[in-house]
């Protein structure tokens, strides 16, 4: 799929504030609260698939294909766009609902490119890709959290 310069531009600008927002809540858990990498890949599960995405949004701007911009689309709608419908709208949570709104606009953003390109296939594909390999990471990440719960808690008071 070749992407015209203005969907280039939006894409790469998406995908920069999806890194810094990315970056700055990694540090976050893993510096300020030092918690450990598996503490952060469960309470802070949208990092990990936003770290993908970008990765696999590189891979895309090279390979030209579209299936890599389906395959974090799974998770990241999971765990970034409904978690705005499931944590609490306050002051505690405002910078996680603003990395949960640049997810959204990426995945608006990849939706957007692939219906208009018309590439259903990649869509297909890069949908079957991000079933088979995220619901065991996102029922993963809700066993450990729902187990955790207490401890994760402990780290936000």
């Amino acid at each position: 799929m070749i992407l015209t310069k203005k969907e280039k531009i939006i894409g790469v600008i998406l995908a920069g504030l999806l890194f810094l927002i990315t970056l700055s809540s990694t540090f976050f858990f893993l510096g300020k609260l030092k918690i450990s990498v598996v503490q952060w890949v469960a309470f802070n599960s949208c990092s990990p698939t936003s770290f993908l995405y970008l990765l696999l949004f590189l891979v895309f701007l090279v390979k030209k294909n579209a299936s890599y911009l389906m395959i974090t689309f799974l998770p990241i709608y999971f765990l970034g766009t409904m978690s705005m419908f499931v944590l609490p709208w306050n002051e505690a949570n405002i910078i996680a609902h603003v990395g949960h709104i640049i997810m959204t606009l990426n995945l608006m953003w990849v939706l957007y490119v692939i219906f208009k390109h018309k590439e259903y296939k990649a869509l297909g594909i890069g949908l079957l890709f991000s079933m088979l390999l995220f619901v065991p990471y996102i029922a993963y990440v809700l066993s450990y959290n729902q187990a955790h719960a207490e401890e994760m808690l402990k780290l936000f008071l």
